[in-house]
């Protein structure tokens, strides 16, 4: 439920769900009445719990912070809060190509100009920073209401030619080349063929290889590429470098983001690229005002009040790389503040250790409520316990080892264990008598069960909680069922757990059918 605390940020309400992580608008405040809007992006649970993946994550992050080009959205911030990593970028007041394709496709000369925008982006990426973006979609790439066209979600952002393995494969399917879907290194060609493939969807409403089942993308990849002027005559003299920017082999594709931008360029000679972007931006308010209209309000929570997630880790914010310039102000209004800020009278001491903890200028007057209703308790807790030893027997005609008859005779404390889920019944059977020799007892199974969050996981019926956990099993045949409880959804399956066998199961609820998958 929304709004939350999130360490130094409001979270407003969710933007949108994808494979790797979901996108929360989010406010950050600060002394003097400052506020900023901003996107947090967080990080799926499951990666979260994935070492490689994190260490390339934060390593990566440095790069990431550090670009600075006009049509690529700052990233402000990458940390870990509550155990949920997360990136704190600009919020573009705008929308997708996603949803811009709502309504009518692009013309040949808004989906050249797209490109050439986004082409500055790439070339800047590839050739100043050495990085590449692997995950060049229609989501990814943004126009505000002013025709400015902005490249978002560098986070997982690699270096040129860089590989990590057929295991750490992250991108879109249906947007990747051949090679980023095998696991191989990648370099500028792969978000070339990225971009190619969104400027065609961009023209026809249809994605060239983007399909439901992995299979069919595969296949689709394999085939025949379309023209553009298939699609319209008009886009004649960008058959031949779209068809080299769609190639298979990266080899055959334009090598620098500028040739393909120059081609488009050359397209666009004789357009005033101001009408265009006046054009695009047009669209772009007409677009906001209809979703605004269909979504309504930002949802909040029922009591109105600030939730705090339930914790899955550190209870501080860890920032793991910041912009510089942020920093330098992060101890007046926060990570992404300006110097034309005016700053407090008396700013708090830095805080040497770099941990940020949830400030108490996010709402000082809540702050007061909440001491106001800790009093409270702690009244009700001593009346309560005034009224309970009125009841209770006299210590001279009670031995003081006695047991009262109602209350249950303590059990010891269970030993630690590293299973996150809880038991399905808090009182403990009546220990059956022993049929056999604790020698022919086989040992338990686990099932690691994750999701999105909001993913509530039930074995056999029973539910075991949200998900990240990980539960013992007895060794055999379980149904396993997983419950996203935003939007009701629910997915499962059936599978043999053999004995000291560790299962993985995974939901996931962004695509268009739900799907479990089964790891060993």
């Amino acid at each position: 439920m929304y709004p939350q605390i999130f360490g130094k940020y409001v979270l407003e309400g969710e933007i949108a769900r994808g494979g790797m992580a979901r996108l929360v608008l989010a406010t950050l405040r600060g002394a003097g009445g400052f506020e900023k809007k901003l996107v947090v992006k967080q990080i799926r649970d499951e990666l979260a719990s994935d070492e490689a993946f994190i260490k390339r994550f934060v390593d990566e992050a440095k790069t990431t912070v550090a670009l600075s080009h006009p049509n690529i959205v700052p990233v402000y911030e990458l940390g870990v809060e509550q155990g949920t990593y997360f990136l704190a970028m600009e919020l573009v007041e705008g929308v997708s190509i996603a949803e811009l394709l709502d309504g009518p496709t692009l013309s040949p000369e808004e989906g050249a100009y797209v490109g050439v925008e986004v082409c500055r982006a790439l070339d800047y990426a590839h050739r100043r920073m050495k990085v590449v973006h692997g995950d060049i979609t229609p989501r990814n790439v943004m126009v505000d209401e002013e025709g400015q066209v902005r490249l978002i979600d560098f986070g997982i952002a690699r270096p040129v030619g860089g590989q990590s393995g057929k295991h750490a494969v992250f991108g879109s399917p249906g947007h990747m080349p051949p090679e980023q879907m095998n696991g191989e290194p990648v370099g500028p060609p792969a978000d070339l063929f990225a971009l190619g493939a969104l400027l065609m969807e961009a023209w026809s409403k249809k994605a060239p290889f983007r399909r439901k089942q992995m299979e069919d993308v595969e296949a689709a990849l394999a085939g025949p590429r379309t023209k553009p002027s298939e699609i319209d005559p008009r886009l004649l003299p960008l058959d031949e470098i779209m068809l080299k920017a769609l190639a298979s082999d990266a080899a055959e594709r334009p090598q620098e983001a500028e040739e393909l931008g120059r081609a488009l360029r050359k397209f666009l000679t004789g357009v005033d690229l101001g009408d265009l972007a006046r054009a695009l931006g047009a669209r772009v308010r007409e677009r906001r005002a209809a979703l605004r209209e269909k979504k309504g309000a930002v949802p909040s929570s029922a009591n109105g009040g600030l939730q705090r997630p339930a914790s899955r880790g550190e209870m501080v914010t860890k920032t793991f790389a910041a912009r510089p310039e942020a920093l330098s102000v992060s101890n007046e209004v926060g990570p992404i503040a300006t110097r034309k800020i005016a700053t407090s009278s008396r700013p708090p001491p830095p805080d040497p250790s770099g941990i940020e903890t949830p400030a108490k200028e996010i709402e000082p007057k809540r702050s007061n409520n909440l001491r106001a209703l800790a009093a409270l308790a702690l009244v009700a807790a001593a009346i309560g316990g005034a009224y309970w030893l009125r009841g209770k027997p006299s210590p001279a005609t009670d031995a003081p080892t006695s047991t009262p008859t109602h209350a249950p005779t303590p059990s010891p404390s269970p030993s630690p264990s590293h299973t996150l889920a809880p038991t399905a019944s808090t009182t403990a059977a009546p220990t059956a008598p022993a049929t056999a020799s604790t020698a022919d007892t086989k040992p338990a199974g686990h099932l690691a069960l994750y999701g999105d969050p909001g993913t509530r996981a039930v074995v056999d019926g029973v539910s075991k909680g949200k998900c990240p956990l990980t539960i013992p099993i007895e060794p055999g045949e379980h149904e396993v069922r997983f419950v996203f409880d935003p939007t009701g959804d629910a997915s499962g399956t059936r599978l043999t757990v053999k004995s000291g066998e560790r299962v993985k199961v995974v939901a996931d609820f962004t695509g268009a059918t739900p799907t479990v998958r089964v790891q060993r």
